[in-house]
């Protein structure tokens, strides 16, 4: 049947808070009606539409930048043991059974995912944590390499079914799912709760959010935090909820948003607004207020937004080539981050030309190559760029003769 629009919503929201270059959806026949149904029904009319809101309004705007934006280094380390997949026939599989990976994120972790032969390569060496779920049977070269991590001071959290070589330093008891979406979130909470717990005097997170069922994901770019949050509070609908497996309807969620860095300008690129900020404790604070499965970047900057600029020649013939050059500053020079931009070129009768269309400032600068053609209208035509942080615009004006 169709998913729910505010399950695809908030699914949508974690695709994006990683470092993808496209994304995918299965039954084309469940998102639209069809004259031959297959494996896949539509039942929801709305889904379709919350689908092309998210692309019109996230996806067109800031998929340039975001495909510029690296993921930021992780300490933790989630072990996927083929070897323990094979011999003990348990494990994620890809599928991220038994949920351990979902307690991190609502730990407000940020675990990479290890394989053994990226753990035998050095995959450990910059990790503090190694979480390890399902890893009932490793191999020596294995065994050895996490017992080496955990003498030079790693943490080591794993189930009750780790393999007996390992003295895991904290265990998170396995909890099974029954069926009953709020009595598994109950419980799937209740876990993070238990590890964040244990693990909160051991380590400091770079971000962190004051409400279990907002979830933070953060990039990095240079000296520029990228913060997604999206908001997993849920209750059961009337599509599916009278079931009681599913809770496919979102609630709005207010949360604190901490960052482990002393001071910073925090930019909500999706509004195009600048966020007001707090200094406590060393740590930058930003309130927000979620709406149902809503998701946020926040571009969190060392230096403000002050201007844009656009530099063109002011003269131009046809078929000859020109270059626009636009710049984000704090005043003075080019930001240290990757700035979403939108961009239009008007002919001399208002109509929008070729190479118009959305483009990121990447470390502030974007240059913009463009041909006019030998039938392009005479006159003067018109630049226009916007920044899509605060919404600052700037214009420029070419003649083609």
């Amino acid at each position: 049947i169709t998913i729910a629009p505010m399950h695809l919503r908030e699914a949508f929201w974690w695709k994006l808070s990683r470092p993808i270059t496209g994304i995918m959806y299965h039954g084309w026949q469940s998102l639209v009606e069809t004259d031959s149904p297959g494996a896949y029904r539509y039942t929801n009319p709305n889904t379709q539409y919350e689908l092309q809101r998210l692309i019109h309004d996230v996806v067109q705007p800031l998929g340039p930048a975001l495909m510029q934006i690296p993921d930021a280094p992780s300490d933790v380390a989630f072990l996927e043991s083929f070897t323990s997949q094979m011999f003990a026939r348990r494990g994620t599989f890809g599928w991220n059974q038994g949920d351990m990976y979902h307690v991190l994120m609502v730990a407000q972790l940020q675990p990479r995912v290890l394989y053994e032969e990226s753990l035998l390569t050095g995959g450990l060496k910059d990790a503090k944590i190694l979480v390890m779920a399902d890893c009932d049977v490793l191999t020596q070269s294995v065994v050895r390499e996490i017992q080496e991590f955990q003498r030079h001071g790693g943490l080591i959290v794993g189930d009750e079914e780790i393999c007996p070589a390992i003295k895991p330093d904290f265990v998170l008891s396995r909890f099974a799912r029954t069926a009953q979406a709020d009595k598994d979130r109950d419980a799937l909470q209740e876990a993070a709760k238990r590890l964040r717990t244990w693990l909160d005097p051991k380590y400091s997170r770079v971000v962190d959010s004051s409400n279990p069922n907002v979830v933070t994901r953060r990039r990095t770019f240079g000296t520029t935090d990228y913060v997604f949050a999206v908001n997993d509070h849920r209750e059961f609908g009337t599509y599916v909820g009278e079931f009681g497996m599913v809770m496919e309807d979102g609630l709005p969620s207010t949360t604190s948003i901490r960052l482990g860095r002393t001071g910073g300008y925090v930019y909500d690129l999706v509004s195009g607004q600048e966020l007001s900020t707090d200094v406590q404790a060393d740590s930058l604070q930003v309130a927000l207020q979620l709406g149902p499965c809503q998701g946020v970047v926040l571009m969190v900057t060392d230096r403000p937004i002050r201007d844009i600029l656009i530099q063109t020649p002011p003269v131009a013939k046809h078929s000859e080539a020109i270059r626009i050059a636009i710049e984000i500053t704090d005043g003075v020079s080019p930001l240290d981050a990757v700035i979403p931009v939108q961009v239009e070129i008007v002919d001399p009768e208002g109509r929008t030309a070729e190479f118009s269309g959305s483009y990121a400032a990447k470390s502030g600068q974007l240059r913009i190559p463009f041909d006019f053609a030998t039938n392009d209208r005479t006159g003067v035509w018109e630049i226009r760029a916007k920044e899509l942080a605060t919404g600052k615009s700037a214009l420029a004006y070419v003649r083609l003769k």
